[in-house]
């Protein structure tokens, strides 16, 4: 067996070790030193070592968690306004007694959240421009800030997804694949989707969602039960774009936990001229 095989720790260093007559404090046993430096603890170096591997190990399980988690908001969302990626609850201006409540209730809705076990869906709906989608980013962030269980919470504008798994056809390498895009949305502990419906309003020919947009929703919500949920739909609107399998999963837990907004809150984009 080679001198390197053999024994690892085969340096010129250790060879020119001396016991010295000093006894360490804390192990009680003879310090080491060489010659022209202050005799040390072989214990002590063994234990400070292995300290700082430990230390960088716990680093790095921090970070590996942190990518998994808080860092999932800023890194994977899907917006279609750069906008709204400052909204939080304190910069959230009510412009009526409607959005004073509905602002208290998404901040009572994302206190339940907090909690992992918390299995419930949300439902923000009613006109346009009212602020729903800043409500349920500020929930996200909220979670996302607060939580004592570090949580991976995601934020999806629906329209915008469904075209970026559209320009993946055809290439497997793109990260938003389907395939991709349905297990990321689906492992999210606390996903937003946004502006549902959208995709089908935009439709000329009909008012029903594709079989694509179908099986992709289907695929994300099948097996969820912490979802928040954004349209300018009322139910009965979305009965006839989704099928019924699609809204049971959309529903789940959902009475209850449903902000809503009308036209006693003023649309926040109106514009006069």
């Amino acid at each position: 067996m080679s001198e390197m095989t053999s024994s690892p720790l085969q340096f010129k260093a250790l060879h020119d070790l001396q016991k010295s007559d000093q006894v360490c404090p804390k192990h009680h046993v003879n310090m080491v030193y060489m010659a022209g430096h202050k005799p040390f603890c072989m214990v002590c170096s063994r234990e400070s070592i292995d300290k700082k591997d430990e230390e960088r190990a716990e680093r790095m399980k921090t970070r590996f968690e942190r990518f998994h988690t808080v860092e999932v908001l800023k890194r994977d969302s899907i917006l279609d306004d750069d906008d709204l990626k400052q909204a939080t609850f304190k910069n959230f201006a009510p412009n009526s007694d409607e959005a004073k409540h509905n602002l208290e209730l998404a901040r009572h809705i994302a206190g339940d959240y907090l909690d992992p076990e918390t299995k419930y869906n949300t439902v923000l709906t009613g006109l346009p421009g009212r602020g729903k989608s800043h409500l349920a980013l500020s929930m996200l962030k909220a979670v996302n800030k607060h939580s004592q269980v570090p949580m991976a919470c995601l934020f999806v504008s629906v329209n915008k997804l469904m075209g970026l798994i559209r320009c993946s056809f055809g290439y497997p390498d793109s990260k938003y694949t389907e395939a991709s895009m349905i297990g990321l949305c689906a492992n999210a502990d606390l996903l937003v989707l946004d502006d549902l419906g959208s995709e089908a309003s935009f439709k000329k020919q009909t008012s029903e969602a594709s079989e694509f947009v179908q099986r992709v929703l289907f695929g994300i919500l099948n097996e969820r039960r912490r979802t928040i949920i954004t349209t300018n739909l009322q139910s009965n609107q979305l009965a006839h774009i989704y099928n019924p399998k699609l809204l049971s999963r959309m529903y789940k837990g959902v009475n209850g936990h449903i902000i809503k907004f009308t036209e006693a809150t003023p649309d926040k984009r109106e514009v006069d001229f």
